[in-house]
Parts: C-alpha cells; structure tokens; sequence
C-alpha cells in the first residue's frame, strides 16, 4: 500500500510539473510572439514617414543603392517638391500645411503601382523609384501625377480655409551606364529645379 502510495504521490507530482512546465512554455511563446510584434511595428516606423505614412528618405537609401546594384539598367527616379509650400505653412498654419503633404502623398501612392514606390524624400519633397522600365513611361507618370495633384483641394474643417491651388513641379531622370546613385539624384534633382525656374507645375526634361 505503501509502495502504491507512493506511486501516486510521484504520478501526481509529475503531471503537476508538466502542467507547471507546459504554462511557463505557453507563457514564454506568448512573450515571443509580442516582442515579434513590437519589432516589426519597430521597423516599419524606421522605414516610414509617420505624417504621411509613405515610405521615408532611409528606406530610399536602401531601396535605390539597391536597385542599382542590381538592376540598373531602366531604372527611372522621380523627384516631386510641392509648389510655394512654405507659403501655405505662413499663410494657413503647420496643421493645414501638414494636410496637404497628406493629401499629396496619398494621391501619389494611389498613382505608383507595378512596383513603383513613393518615398517622402524631405520636407514637402517626395521622390518615387521606377524599375525596369522606360524613361517614356516615367516621365508619363509624373505627368500624371502632376495633373491629378492639380485637382486636389484641401479644407480644414475647423477654420473652413480651403486650399484649391497645389501644385508641384517635377525631374525625371533615367540611370546612365557608369552612374552612381549621388550622380543619378544631381542629375534628377537638376531637372527638379529647372521645373521650379520656368515656372513651377510642370514636368522637366520636357517631353519630346
């Protein structure tokens, strides 16, 4: 009796460390998955921009030392400044100014497909990666995207200030055979200026 007893007592003790054991892997599964969580949401806030939750001028970095490495050849980049944009931050407030980069970088995003990515590049300028593609078909996407960015209108519901005329201006430059990607953003960034020059709302080099 004795001898079962015992038997017993140690059956009992087993299956109570096994449950024991069983919860504290449960509980340390449970620990892993939420740190997995908080490291991809860790991520994405390193890779995007929190205003406009477009992609930030870091992953850009990434993505176009990247494509370039590995694809260079019709690899397009697009750079896009929003027009006169500090006079809507001094004229509206940083809230209404704040909203139309939003409203901007939506519109863009819904434009870029196949591949295509937006970045905010810095401050009110945006800039969207090409691959494996045409300069024809880049500088026909910029061109949509500027028209498309002409029809936005902006409202604070707070105050009613509408703003009804946003524009920007565009470069569009295709990667050359011995281009790096500091060379490949100058000679972008160059035709980005020409744009604001002649007048700004336009798409630069024009089409042929």
């Amino acid at each position: 009796i004795g001898i079962v007893r015992n038997i017993v007592k140690e059956s009992s003790s087993i299956r109570s460390s096994t449950v024991s054991f069983t919860e504290q892997l449960q509980k340390a599964q449970s620990e892993i998955d939420t740190l997995k969580t908080r490291l991809a949401a860790s991520e994405k806030d390193m890779l995007f921009d929190a205003l406009t939750n477009v992609l930030n001028r870091r992953a850009f970095n990434t993505d176009i030392e990247a494509q370039v490495s590995s694809a260079p050849v019709g690899t397009c980049l697009i750079l896009i400044d929003i027009d006169h944009f500090k006079i809507f931050n001094d004229s509206f407030g940083h809230q209404l100014g704040d909203l139309v980069l939003k409203t901007v970088a939506k519109r863009t995003q819904e434009a870029c497909r196949d591949g295509v990515k937006l970045y905010r590049f810095g401050g009110e300028e945006f800039a969207i990666i090409v691959p494996n593609s045409q300069f024809r078909v880049a500088r026909q996407l910029a061109e949509g995207i500027r028209r498309a960015i002409e029809k936005l209108s902006v409202k604070d519901r707070r105050s009613d200030k509408v703003i009804d005329s946003i524009t920007a201006s565009f470069g569009v430059a295709e990667w050359k055979p011995k281009q790096n990607v500091s060379q490949l953003i100058e000679a972008t960034d160059k035709l980005l200026y020409d744009a604001k020059r002649l007048g700004r709302n336009r798409v630069m080099p024009i089409a042929n």
